[in-house]
């Protein structure tokens, strides 16, 4: 009991600190889990290493479990084949990658193999907080995140079953994988038909409900050390049985907590099994971190783009999956056991993880997903229209409403020239043959690319309003008159005393626009037969 109490000290101290410092709570676990080990080392406390092995394991099974509670196949639903597309590319590239880097550093075959395993597939328990926090968990790139991590989960399970069993021999490779397959189709029908039957026909309370997702925890898990695969499969795959909506979303609110204390003591407990780190370890760490978000930023966004997404989406997807997973350290644990690798290896898969964690919530910022966008090469083939075009629409930022605005134009016979600094988007609309120009709609080169200055009227769609105070000062002594769609009621003011016109809503300010070209159209054609 004074070993436990003591974890719960370090994991209450470590939050407190990250609360008071606002800093990522899962380093400072890792930090306080290893002072903790310190003091175990010189004597000064005792805590058993049982208690630590037993800890992590129950820790990630709550982990694992609650991860699979968010993987419902459901909200992929019109995307699997970009999913499955984007999943096994990043799966099968990073795994490549991480596994010629470590036999570059040094290391073995066996070795090299679950570096390349641990750095290939992203964290559930990270992504889907984030998603959460930011509400972005039915926007499509937001679906598509979770489809890419629910196969990757599925893949790297597998494999970790593989790896496992590898020693014994090709014939137990494949029992240990049809077992994890039975399992997996003993979930889904559960998933499918078991559950919506529960909902349907019994009431149960907050409590009925708390003990039925951890009668499936522990009734899954039981299936998997009968089936000799590791436990914490089972507690994935149960989960995963729980995941249709609305069982998933009443299991979530009351797991919340659960998990937020199991979380805590499997990051102390892990941070008191770590072994010192080396300037070796610390180099080589750096180095598999370098490569991982490299490669998952670059490639996420290409094949993202690939399969119809926008560029802007693609690289937040790609920085949103910029980190090692929770089953990385499950695997490198299993590694532990079987004595396939060393204590010093599962200390440097656990830096990795934990880093990249925590790095997750300042990689994954608009800001930094704005700035890599700029380093998009640059579309300039629309341009070749906008050359000689006065008197005509720009609209900056395509967005959501773009399509109807330009169809309107059209209805109208008004010439137009559309502004994004999405290169997916451009793409789109060279293909269309859509007068357009790529770059940022705030940038005065850019302004002048789509001849702004010349243009009867600018509808600014912009995120920033900010952005839209910079095209009005471009355009002060233009007769331009420009439109900005505004999110806030005290942007109103600003926007008009720079001299624009703002509307609140996209909708809005399309039909605002349509009016305003009415109006004007009607004047010119009034003005051209006066001249006649």
């Amino acid at each position: 009991m004074t070993a436990i109490a003591l974890l719960l000290l370090a994991a209450a101290i470590a939050f407190g600190l990250s609360k008071l410092l606002r800093l990522p709570s899962i380093p400072l676990l890792m930090l306080a889990g290893a002072a903790l080990g310190a003091l175990a080392k010189y004597q000064a406390v005792t805590i058993p290493e049982e208690l630590i092995r037993d800890m992590i394991e129950i820790g990630l099974a709550v982990l694992v479990f609650t991860a699979g509670v968010e993987l419902s196949p459901r909200r992929i639903r019109g995307q699997r084949s970009a999913v499955t597309i984007l999943a096994i590319s990043q799966f099968i590239t990073l795994g490549i990658s991480g596994i010629l880097t470590a036999l570059f550093l040094g290391y073995d075959w066996t070795v090299a193999l679950y570096l390349g395993c641990a750095l290939s597939a992203s964290s559930t328990l990270v992504v889907v907080r984030h998603l959460q926090d930011r509400r972005q968990m039915f926007e499509p790139y937001g679906r598509l995140v979770l489809g890419v991590l629910l196969l990757q989960d599925i893949f790297i399970v597998l494999i970790m079953i593989a790896l496992l069993k590898s020693p014994e021999g090709l014939v137990t490779i494949c029992k240990g994988l049809g077992s994890a397959i039975a399992l997996g189709g003993l979930a889904l029908a559960f998933h499918r038909w078991m559950v919506p039957y529960v909902v349907k026909q019994m009431k149960l309370d907050e409590e009925g409900l708390m003990l039925g997702a951890l009668a499936i925890l522990f009734a899954f898990s039981s299936l998997a050390y009968f089936l000799k695969i590791p436990f914490l499969v089972g507690a994935f795959v149960g989960g995963f049985a729980i995941s249709a909506f609305p069982m998933n979303g009443l299991v979530r609110g009351m797991l919340g907590s659960l998990s937020g204390f199991f979380l805590a003591l499997f990051f102390i407990s892990a941070g008191i099994f770590l072994t010192k780190p080396d300037w070796s370890m610390v180099l080589h760490s750096l180095i598999f971190i370098t490569v991982l978000i490299v490669i998952t930023v670059l490639l996420v966004t290409i094949v993202s783009e690939y399969v119809g997404y926008s560029s802007r989406a693609g690289v937040e997807a790609g920085l949103l999956l910029s980190q090692t997973s929770e089953f990385s350290l499950l695997l490198a644990l299993a590694g532990v056991s079987s004595g396939q690798i060393s204590n010093d290896l599962f200390s440097m898969i656990a830096l990795i993880t934990v880093t990249t964690m925590a790095t997750t919530p300042l990689l994954s910022r608009e800001s930094v997903a704005l700035r890599l966008m700029k380093l998009h090469p640059r579309f300039s083939k629309g341009e070749s229209a906008c050359a000689t075009m006065k008197q005509h629409a720009v609209l900056l930022g395509y967005g959501r409403a773009g399509p109807r605005t330009l169809r309107a134009l059209k209805k109208r016979g008004v010439d137009f020239i559309v502004v994004d600094e999405d290169a997916g988007i451009i793409r789109r609309l060279i293909a269309e043959g859509i007068p357009c120009v790529h770059g940022d709609g705030s940038n005065p080169l850019t302004l002048k690319r789509a001849h702004c200055q010349d243009a009867r009227v600018v509808f600014c769609s912009m995120r920033r309003t900010s952005d839209a105070q910079t095209v009005l000062s471009y355009l002060k002594d233009a007769p331009t008159q420009v439109l900005v769609r505004v999110f806030e009621t005290f942007e109103e003011d600003r926007v008009r005393s720079a001299g624009g016109q703002p509307v609140q809503t996209a909708d809005a300010a399309v039909e605002q626009f349509l009016k305003w070209a009415d109006a004007n159209l009607k004047k010119a054609e009034n003005s051209a037969q006066a001249i006649t």
